[in-house]
């Protein structure tokens, strides 16, 4: 029989892999469509902070979220430090757009903590 704190987890897990895939899907999407778009109105990068930004929100997002499906640990912590730095960094970045791809990461690295919460076995006392 699984215990409730298992289904917590696993329900833990499923909401940050349905979110996440969602978000991984669109940022790709428009990611994909930026590169092959016909506009030739694109003027590059205009400082080395859109170099910076550009890296931590779309590229090291999707790296983050896209690792978190094999190890939950370091795709959260990736995806989770990404976007945080980014909105420290480009003051441009709105809350509620944070708020709504923020989560996942931080989704995968509350399974991860709880995980190994769980299965950490008490050290046995050596008697001899």
């Amino acid at each position: 029989m699984i215990s409730n704190s298992k289904y917590f987890n696993r329900s833990i897990l499923w909401i940050a892999r349905g979110w996440g895939g969602i978000i991984l899907a669109f940022i790709l999407f428009i990611l994909i469509a930026h590169i092959f778009g016909n506009d030739e109105g694109g003027s590059g990068f205009a400082n080395t902070k859109e170099v910076i930004t550009f890296i931590l929100f779309p590229v090291s997002t999707i790296t983050g979220l896209a690792i978190a499906y094999k190890w939950e640990g370091l795709g959260g912590l990736i995806s989770s430090l990404a976007i945080l730095t980014a909105m420290f960094i480009n003051d441009g970045i709105d809350l509620k757009f944070l708020l709504t791809i923020f989560p996942p990461g931080f989704l995968y690295l509350v399974y991860w903590f709880l995980e190994r919460r769980e299965n950490r076995h008490p050290e046995r006392m050596k008697l001899h």
